[in-house]
């Protein structure tokens, strides 16, 4: 796994396009691309804690049956994955990309994902096979120490970047890191900033323009900073949104930035989120 793409599939509307844009990733920076599938714990097993409820004989025959159901719950929803495992690769393969690593994992999906450390960037779709965006996605990205890349149901190479910037030490880090990364070279950048000191923008604007990066800045004012970015982000015909995953907060260790959060539950174009 170590320094892979990571595309993160379970059968929904997203998962092609989750296929599609690690295979992008995994191209530019040159790295190995794995897909992986998770079944989850089912928060309300079969087995439960019958005691007191029913007689001894009783009780344990339909413990017994209670397990043969799950046992043949998991063997399903495993089948189901490698199912699902298989068909990306066939596509992948259709699309030109011959190694692709699949993997299988049991357990909750954010703890498992969290535990992924050594990759390059993780893929998710925005809409998931059970969960929308808000907590579930949102603790993945809060317990993930890699980039994520969130994208939407369909497709699209990206050619326009919008930088969010907030003028913090943490923004201009990532900026920095955008200096050096395969994955925007030659792609024009936006440097977007709603509500701070233009000085700062322009600061930003320079640290791009130094390591040769078509750039240019625009400051805007509004109540609502996501709005703000989305709306702009639509008349320019932006295709990619990139964005610390934190806002300013003394708690920013343990929760997700609330500006990081209105993008993910309003815009429809692809996230990509830094840590």
């Amino acid at each position: 796994m170590k320094n892979t793409v990571t595309g993160c599939v379970d059968g929904s509307p997203s998962t092609r396009s989750v296929c599609e844009y690690a295979e992008w990733a995994a191209d530019i920076f040159g790295a190995p691309l794995a897909l992986l599938h998770v079944i989850e714990k089912d928060n309300n097993p079969a087995v439960s804690d019958l005691s007191g409820t029913l007689g001894i004989d009783s009780q344990q025959l339909l413990t017994e049956e209670l397990v043969e159901v799950e046992g043949k719950r998991n063997r399903l929803l495993m089948a189901q994955g490698k199912v699902i495992l298989e068909g990306c690769a066939r596509l992948l393969q259709q699309q030109g990309s011959q190694d692709v690593m699949l993997l299988q994992k049991h357990g909750a999906p954010d703890e498992i994902l969290a535990e992924l450390s050594d990759i390059r960037l993780m893929v998710l779709g925005r809409k998931g096979s059970e969960h929308q965006v808000g907590s579930h996605l949102e603790n993945v990205i809060r317990l993930q120490k890699k980039p994520l890349l969130v994208v939407p149901e369909k497709f699209s190479t990206p050619s326009r970047v919008m930088f969010a910037y907030d003028g913090s030490e943490e923004s201009r880090k990532n900026l920095e890191r955008l200096t050096v990364s395969p994955l925007l070279k030659g792609l024009p950048c936006h440097i977007v900033m709603v509500n701070g000191k233009e000085g700062e923008l322009r600061n930003a604007q320079q640290i791009l323009r130094n390591a040769g990066i078509e750039t240019s800045c625009v400051h805007l004012t509004g109540q609502s900073v996501g709005d703000a970015l989305i709306h702009y982000g639509i008349e320019n015909a932006i295709d990619l949104i990139v964005m610390g995953a934190y806002g300013h907060s003394r708690l920013k260790q343990f929760i997700l930035g609330s500006h990081t959060s209105e993008i993910l539950r309003k815009t429809q174009q692809p996230l990509l989120i830094l840590r």
